[in-house]
Order: structure tokens, then sequence, then C-alpha cells
């Protein structure tokens, strides 16, 4: 590629919203910072998302053909610090509650959508999974997050 430190810049300036994807299989669950998510289709209702092919979090979706979008708040990190960093138990501290099959949903997020994997390929050094939208809800509202990153070939 010519100029890959100019295309960097420019990939950069895409802007995205930040997200905590949330995954349990069996008696395994995790949780992922994600900013590659997006909607896909309005009939049915769904959302991609991609997943570092090194995130523990998507074998846990790959496992149980599901997973949770949790959209983070613009006016409170708490939970963006927490997940920037999770703790070794990564839910420490941190108030959910349990939905499809028990995968944890953020009670401080904006809001949240509970997708079943309709469909999934490689993508470079990601996996993009097409979610269908089965549930969701509005829950302490406001604006989402959302950043514009300085190079577009790293977070």
């Amino acid at each position: 590629m010519k100029n890959k430190k100019e295309v960097g810049k420019a990939l950069g300036r895409v802007p995205s919203g930040l997200y905590v994807v949330t995954a349990k299989c069996e008696d395994k669950e995790d949780a992922v910072l994600a900013s590659w998510v997006n909607q896909c289709s309005f009939d049915p209702p769904a959302v991609t998302i991609a997943l570092a092919t090194l995130r523990s979090a998507r074998l846990l979706v790959e496992g149980s053909g599901a997973f949770i979008v949790n959209v983070l708040p613009k006016d409170d990190n708490t939970l963006l610090k927490h997940f920037s960093r999770p703790p070794e138990d990564i839910f420490k501290g941190v108030k959910t509650r349990k939905g499809l099959g028990g995968i944890r949903i953020l009670s401080d997020a904006v809001s949240y959508l509970v997708c079943e994997v309709v469909h999934s390929m490689q993508a470079g050094d990601h996996v993009l999974y097409i979610g269908e939208i089965v549930g969701g809800k509005m829950l302490k509202g406001g604006d989402p997050y959302f950043h514009v990153r300085d190079n577009g070939f790293n977070y």
C-alpha cells in the first residue's frame, strides 16, 4: 500500500461508537470493549460486530450463537474505564442483570441489544458477526459515546 501513514490518518477519521459486547457459553463469560458495531439491516433488525481473532469473547459468541451489545454513555466514563483495563473477574464492581442465555446486561449502559448470530466470516485479523436483534431496551438513556482515532491501523 502506498501512503500507509496518510491512509491510516484518513481511516482513523471514520467515527465509531464504543460498546461492551458481552458473551456467555456454558459456565464461561466475558466482555470486550468494542468499537466496530454497526446496524446492517432494518428487517429483520440486525447489527454487525467485529471481534479480534485473539479475543476469548469471540469463542463464547461462537459457542453460544449469541451476544449482547451494551451501548456506552457519553457523559459517564465509568464503564469505559472498567472495560479498558478489566480486572481478572471482569464483572466485579459492575451492576449487571442476566439476559438471553445468562449473558450479562450492563445496568448503567445507555441501552442494550440482544443478538443471535446468523452469519460470521473471517475479515483479516477480526471475525465479523451478523447478529439478528431479538430483544433490547433503553436503560439509562442519554447520548452514546463515540470517538475518532488518530490512526486507522490500531485501536
